[in-house]
């Protein structure tokens, strides 16, 4: 009898960022630096930390930003046009907010799936939500982790330079949202103590949330493009 020897969970993420990594330079996805970099440095990325969030204690933020991960959609709704329920990750990430949050008055600034949950179930009527635009046809236009971090940037205005923000966020997407949340200028964290949902919802609406062999492919991506 034979058996398969399965690499570990490192070595198994490192196998696939080296993979991505090849085939983003490839393409040029990486920009000018990967391309430059040489053949070893390119498929073997330990020099860079893809998996460690910097946490920091949740009483040192000046704010609390949250991003939702995957939603529900009813049956018979157009989920082009209409807005998911939150679903049972977003309730989760909910509950981590206010968990971080405790008795301050820390600015909360959640993505819509999120601040309807803080504010239907726990009350939180000075949550800021960060909601989908429309296109001119009616139609939602997707919002990334990107396009929340510059939004939630942008209302911070000059307070960014001296911001300190507590990230909520999915498991695995507790590093790009970190990192993504940093690149905007504010010092980013996850909130130390703070237990953040990672159970995938098979019956979310967005089917790259469903499950870690359909997300973490992408999300691994996302993190090649924000090194540095």
């Amino acid at each position: 009898m034979t058996s398969t020897r399965f690499p570990s969970p490192k070595r198994a993420l490192r196998l696939i960022v080296a993979g991505a990594a090849t085939v983003f330079g490839a393409v040029g996805g990486l920009g000018a630096h990967a391309t430059a970099a040489p053949p070893s440095a390119v498929a073997d990325p330990a020099p860079q930390d893809l998996w460690t969030v910097p946490t920091a204690p949740a009483d040192t933020a000046t704010l609390i930003v949250a991003y939702s991960f995957g939603n529900r959609i009813p049956a018979g709704v157009d989920s082009t046009r209409t807005i998911g329920a939150p679903g049972p990750v977003n309730e989760q990430l909910a509950a981590a907010v206010v968990a971080a949050r405790g008795d301050r008055q820390t600015p909360v600034y959640a993505q819509t799936e999120i601040a309807s949950v803080l504010k239907s179930r726990y009350g939180m009527d000075d949550v800021i939500s960060i909601d989908p635009r429309r296109a001119a046809d009616g139609t939602l236009v997707y919002l990334s982790t990107d396009g929340v971090a510059a939004e939630v940037a942008q209302l911070r205005g000059a307070a960014v330079v001296t911001d300190a923000a507590a990230v909520i966020a999915f498991h695995d997407h507790s590093w790009r949202a970190t990192k993504t949340t940093a690149k905007h200028g504010f010092r980013a964290f996850a909130p130390e103590g703070i237990a953040l949902p990672d159970q995938y919802d098979p019956q979310s609406g967005q089917l790259w949330t469903t499950s870690p062999f359909l997300y973490l492919p992408t999300d691994f991506a996302g993190r090649l493009a924000l090194l540095k």
